[in-house]
């Protein structure tokens, strides 16, 4: 009950940041995602926008090192600004990769898998009660200015990361005490078992190390808030060189580091919003990847020179209904879930890479022995339209998923008129979504988002968009039958016992119609040949890990 009281209280801090999706232990942990490409051409979109290709006199030679390699230097882009590079304080989701790379936790999720390794914290142990975590820290690590780090260091970090006045500071919501009986050991003191914790000190928004150049020498009055917007210290294989905001931002080598070298020297980060423009970067070899939203109608006819790497992100393409518009009717519902019925068109949308949801959980979260069923009658759903007389849907999405959510709802739009309902699609503003509960009528009836949970844990999912109150559940539906389930679910220990419940309470969600799974997508990374050890964990959306990716 302390998390859904402090997370109540977040909400109104989240207007204006990024969802995490965002954000977030499988039945099976799935292996290393492997490198795939479409065997069969994919459907056109119906109005998606094309990226044509560079012209014969213009097509792209396959990469050599040395091109790749001239000043030793990766470029990518990002399509939205970092808000904050404040770990402790805001929802990146395009910024994940490059804070990974400055910042590190006491665990982490092993390349990809969900499976829980050591970072910092060489290994640990767990009380018999389940309410005590005793960490062995690693020896060796030197924050980037200079000092080194012990356990009064740790602490600080996690002490100021429970700050209330933090956005991030509920991933510690159940922490009754941080100690330290010596410069090696950090005790964490739950007040309740939390089979999850491990799972959220992995998450790519989980605690991270801030080191004392920030909260000692440039603390401030505001717990260095102003400071580590744009500024960084940490002990990862990368430090934060410049940051100029809206334009790119530059990590260099960090020379001290205690772990393998990165193989780059720096990494260039653009920002390019428009996906075309990225698009036509990489085949041009001014980027040397694209980390998200490459269209996926080309992905079949790539030019020469450029490779895919496909991965699960626990990305959960999803529908949120706002309750107070037409689909609060049942009827009305049941009809709309008849027409947009994801067998009909996920492969449409996606290709190879996405297959009908199984639930409101990615499958490689858990795997429900009933998946939801989608009605399939659409005479009924036709006739129930015609009785309910003139119906009107509209489907928003956010603006800066534009390049895949335009090609979802442009399908659900005509499936949806052959069933008699007027629907329309249209962009917003993301920060918009953060304010559908203040303006109920105002805001669309469905509302498409490709979400990532905090991460691997069903409870990161279902505390973070479904229960009543919770931070992202953007249209306030609210059912106190499964909120009761899915808490509850949060303290069973067997895996099994618990995935059940918490599938069940996501039924009862998608029966109610609160939210519509559609399709688990599979991420796609589209780089130039010659790289390699990219590295992307299941967990974390958008991003490859820039301390281990080389060229071959």
């Amino acid at each position: 009950m302390k998390k859904f009281l402090l997370i109540v209280s977040l909400i109104s801090l989240l207007a204006g940041l990024t969802a995490c999706g965002g954000a977030a232990t499988p039945t099976a942990a799935p292996t290393e995602a492997p490198v795939v490409a479409p065997t069969e051409e994919v459907a056109e979109a119906p109005t998606e926008e094309v990226v044509e290709a560079p012209t014969e006199t213009a097509a792209t030679e396959e990469p050599t090192e040395e091109a790749i390699t001239a000043v030793n230097t990766l470029s990518i882009a990002y399509q939205a600004d970092i808000t904050t590079f404040d770990p402790d304080n805001g929802f990146e989701v395009a910024g994940l990769g490059a804070i990974a790379a400055v910042y590190e936790g006491l665990v982490e999720y092993a390349p990809g898998t969900t499976d829980l390794v050591g970072l910092l914290a060489e290994d640990w142990t767990l009380s018999d009660d389940g309410l005590i975590y005793t960490f062995n820290l690693r020896d060796g690590v030197t924050f980037h200015d200079g000092s080194p780090m012990t356990s009064a260091e740790v602490k600080a970090a996690f002490e100021r990361r429970s700050d209330e006045s933090l956005v991030l500071s509920y991933f510690f919501w159940n922490v009754q005490a941080f100690d330290t009986p010596d410069p090696d050991t950090l005790v964490v003191t739950l007040g309740m078992p939390q089979p999850s914790f491990l799972d959220t000190l992995a998450s790519p928004w989980g605690p991270k190390v801030v080191g004392p150049g920030a909260l000692v020498d440039n603390a401030g009055d505001d717990l260095a808030v102003s400071y580590l917007n744009e500024n960084a210290d940490g002990t990862g294989p990368f430090t934060l060189q410049s940051f100029n905001r809206g334009d790119q931002y530059v990590l260099a080598r960090f020379a001290d580091y205690w772990g393998e070298a990165p193989y780059f020297d720096r990494i260039e980060i653009n920002i390019v919003p428009d996906i075309g423009q990225q698009v036509l970067q990489l085949q041009n070899n001014d980027l040397h990847m694209v980390l998200h939203g490459y269209p996926f109608t080309q992905l079949a006819q790539l030019p020469e020179g450029l490779e895919i790497e496909a991965y699960n992100d626990l990305g959960l393409e999803m529908a949120f209904v706002n309750p107070a518009k037409a689909m609060g009717t049942p009827e009305i519902c049941e009809a709309v879930k008849t027409a947009i019925n994801p067998e009909l068109w996920v492969a449409d949308a996606f290709g190879d890479y996405a297959s009908p949801a199984l639930s409101l959980y990615p499958k490689a979260m858990l795997t429900p022995a009933e998946p939801v069923q989608y009605p399939t009658d659409m005479e009924a759903a036709q006739a129930a339209i015609a009785e309910a007389g003139e119906v009107t849907i509209e489907i928003g999405y956010a603006a800066e998923e534009a390049g895949v959510q335009q090609r979802v709802a442009d399908l659900l739009v005509a499936q949806l008129a052959g069933i008699g309902v007027n629907a329309t699609a249209r962009a917003l503003p993301q920060d918009e979504s953060y304010t559908f509960f203040e303006n109920a009528e105002a805001a669309p009836d469905l509302y498409l988002a490709q979400n990532n949970p905090d991460a691997a844990h069903p409870e990161t999912q279902a505390t973070l968009f479904y229960t009543t109150g919770a931070p992202l559940n953007i249209m306030a539906y609210s059912n106190p039958e499964a909120d009761d389930l899915i808490f509850a679910a949060g303290s069973i220990t067997d895996q099994a016992e618990r995935d059940a419940m918490y599938a069940d309470g996501g039924a009862m969600l998608f029966e109610g119609c609160g939210f519509l799974p559609l399709a688990d997508v599979a991420d796609v990374i589209v780089y130039r040949s010659g790289l390699t050890n990219l590295n992307p964990r299941p967990a974390i959306p958008w991003n490859v890990d820039l301390g281990t990716i080389s060229v071959q």
